[in-house]
């Protein structure tokens, strides 16, 4: 094998925990008898060994580092070695690759008004340097029978929580919501979508808004009678 065969190498971090790198290999490749993946920080010149592992459909390598910390200016210096021999090098700013974890505990419950409102936590650890940054969030819901009709609903606050309007869904329908976020002061990646919550759409049409839709209705139609009455009383 060849540096050539080693492809879509990349590294991304949870800033909190961890540090990702993988990379495409041949079918059949055995990552962790034959890569070994040794690491260090650019201001030290001891090394460390990642040992990595065939990812579900065995075309890639993953290993994952655990560092002691994170600091914004932290740079690692990577080198690839398979089957005892260098192919190459690589240097990886951890906070440039950001790829925060996906927003956790999300549910649904369905308030007094008939709406439904999401609610979910932020996945990362106090101690991560994520904690308390600026965060958007992307809200996600269709209808089960219907997976191609999403609709996608920007969050660009502070916020742990979100109302879908029981009269924006179609009554008798089941819905399927999901979440994803995104640091701006770290823009690499969005997270993976969460863990999806499902609900019943089941709205009823109240008396309010019947109401709300007699009034202006009943408007235009006195309007509409008064102009025939009009033209009817001038012939």
């Amino acid at each position: 094998m060849t540096a050539g065969h080693i492809q879509e190498f990349a590294c991304f971090t949870d800033y909190d925990k961890e540090l990702v790198c993988h990379w495409k290999v041949p079918a059949q490749t055995n990552c962790s008898k034959e890569f070994l993946l040794y690491y260090s920080k650019e201001t030290s010149s001891v090394s460390s060994i990642c040992v990595p592992e065939n990812e579900k459909d065995s075309l890639r390598c993953t290993c994952t580092i655990y560092p002691d910390y994170f600091v914004s200016g932290l740079t690692y210096i990577l080198a690839l070695q398979f089957n005892g021999t260098d192919m190459w090098n690589y240097n990886v700013t951890p906070a440039l690759v950001v790829k925060p974890r996906a927003p956790k505990n999300l549910a649904v419950e369905k308030a007094e008004n008939g709406n439904f409102n999401l609610s979910w936590e932020e996945s990362c650890s106090p101690s991560s340097l994520l904690s308390g940054q600026p965060v958007i969030y992307e809200v996600k819901y269709w209808r089960k029978q219907h997976p191609t009709e999403i609709s996608v609903k920007a969050i660009n606050y502070q916020a742990k929580s979100f109302e879908i309007t029981a009269s924006s869904l179609k009554r008798g329908y089941d819905y399927i919501a999901s979440l994803r976020c995104h640091y701006p002061d770290y823009p690499a990646y969005w997270s993976e979508w969460s863990e999806e919550v499902e609900f019943h759409c089941d709205y009823q049409v109240k008396a309010e808004d019947i109401l709300q839709m007699a009034v202006p209705t009943s408007c235009i139609l006195i309007m509409a009678g008064s102009v025939i009455c009009y033209f009817c009383f001038n012939k």
